[in-house]
């Protein structure tokens, strides 16, 4: 055969042997190339799902753990929540509900109650429960001597549950024994005098095998509540003392400032430690009034009418000095002693005295027309007015049992020189006090003029109006 072929195409026999053994060489490695490319891809396939398998259980795992993180999270999140609903809570109502919601939520309590202490009979009753009627809220009492595990609780001060006290022989005998069944009871102290105020007492839940974890949540809900408790009993008084305290500050306002003006009176409440004799210098501006020919009206009228009208005219004058801001002194019969600038200085001091004169003038006017409906066409009505302004000694003055807040010294008698003086109707000034305010009042001078206590004749003005 190869004779033939090398014959036919004239290629010597040796070569075309070289060429069969070559081809069949070739051939052989491309089988065998094929084969190890056929196994090393089964294993790339079987390493890939290898891979995709791993892959696969690792965002399993990963989600799980996502998942149980979120739950925790959430979990915690629920619990800070109602953690932060009771210590934030003022309502001793609010305030159980929300421990007994934690209780049955994370403990799957399904009976509990929280007892308070009856002052009076040092006995425990129902403060609010969760599970029980009203026949039993109503009817539980529980006194510290009483044979049982909520008994022991109180009369030894310590938390109490069912799974310890069965380790211990000695008191297993109060298992079940009692008013009220206990798995877990703990007293709740008062914050101030650390005596018991209250019993938190779990009377039924699902898992009666409870884990440490929940008795230590049960310790902790224990604590939150003797912290909230305290604070609403802590609020309570806070609300009773300030209402008492509102009462009496109202009657004693109510007394006082018949007899005070209420700048005075203010003062004095904001800072008791102000009484005390004694006094201190300051400018003020002085304003004094006085009835003109009051000795001789007071004859002409029965005395009630007398003390009627005058009390009308008071009213009518103090309620115009409240308006521009001074305070009324005293009453010296007929006559006012008017302070600005004391207790409580002002800018506008100065120009507020004459300000008020001005109007207490003109209501004069319209006082003396109501009068003379009664007393005829003749009758006057007229008021003086002096005004100073300087440095005075302000304080209280007096004894310790009965002292007056008032001015004293030369400026205060200059005043009631310049009023002494004063025509019915008009407001006499000095020059210290028209200096302050020259631009905003129109004056009309008048000659220098002597006063009682002064050697240097005084200058003076008539007040005519503002500018």
């Amino acid at each position: 055969m190869r004779e033939c072929i090398a014959a036919m195409i004239g290629i010597p026999e040796g070569i075309i042997l070289v060429l069969i053994f070559g081809i069949f060489f070739v051939v052989k490695k491309y089988v065998e190339k094929q084969t190890e490319l056929d196994r090393l891809r089964l294993l790339n396939q079987k390493y890939m799902a290898d891979v995709n398998r791993v892959k696969s259980d690792a965002r399993e795992h990963t989600s799980q753990i996502i998942t149980k993180t979120t739950e925790k999270n959430v979990k915690q999140s629920m619990l800070f929540l109602k953690i932060k609903k009771i210590v934030s809570s003022l309502d001793p109502q609010d305030i159980c509900n929300s421990v007994f919601d934690l209780l049955h939520k994370e403990l799957a309590v399904k009976k509990a109650c929280i007892l308070l202490l009856d002052s009076k009979t040092q006995n425990f009753s129902i403060l609010s429960s969760l599970g029980f009627n009203a026949n039993e809220d109503r009817d539980v009492s529980i006194n510290k001597h009483e044979q049982s595990l909520i008994g022991l609780a109180i009369r030894s001060n310590i938390t109490v549950d069912i799974n310890s006290v069965e380790k211990e022989q000695t008191f297993l005998r109060l298992v079940g024994k009692g008013t009220v069944k206990t798995i877990m009871a703990a007293p709740i102290h008062h914050s101030k005098s650390s005596e018991i105020m209250a019993v938190l007492n779990i009377c039924d839940m699902e898992n009666i095998n409870y884990s440490n974890e929940e008795k230590n949540l049960f310790n902790m809900v224990t604590s939150l509540l003797e912290v909230a408790l305290n604070n609403s009993l802590v609020y309570e008084n806070q609300i009773e003392m300030s209402e008492q305290m509102s009462q009496e500050t109202e009657k004693i306002k109510d007394i006082f400032g018949r007899y005070v003006s209420a700048q005075i009176m203010g003062e004095i409440l904001n800072d008791p430690d102000a009484l005390e004799l004694g006094g201190v210098n300051k400018k003020v501006t002085i304003l004094a009034s006085d009835i003109r020919s009051f000795t001789k009206m007071s004859e002409s009228l029965p005395p009630q009418e007398m003390v009627s009208m005058l009390n009308d005219y008071f009213s009518v004058m103090t309620e115009i000095v409240n308006m521009n801001h001074g305070c009324v002194d005293k009453f010296i019969g007929d006559a006012m002693m008017v302070l600005f600038g004391a207790p409580i200085a002002k800018t506008e001091d100065c120009f507020n005295s004459i300000r008020c004169a001005i109007e207490m003038q003109d209501a004069i006017k319209i006082f003396e027309e109501k009068w003379r409906e009664t007393k005829g066409a003749d009758w006057q009505f007229k008021i003086g007015i002096g005004i100073n302004v300087g440095d005075v000694v302000i304080g209280n003055i007096g004894s310790s049992s009965r002292m007056e807040y008032t001015a004293i010294g030369d400026n205060v008698n200059v005043a009631f020189r310049l009023e002494s003086i004063a025509a019915g109707g008009t407001t006499l000034i000095t020059e210290s006090l028209y200096s302050e305010v020259s631009d905003r009042i129109i004056v009309e001078k008048l000659q220098p003029t002597t006063v009682k206590g002064r050697t240097q004749p005084v200058q003076v003005y008539k007040v005519i109006g503002l500018k």
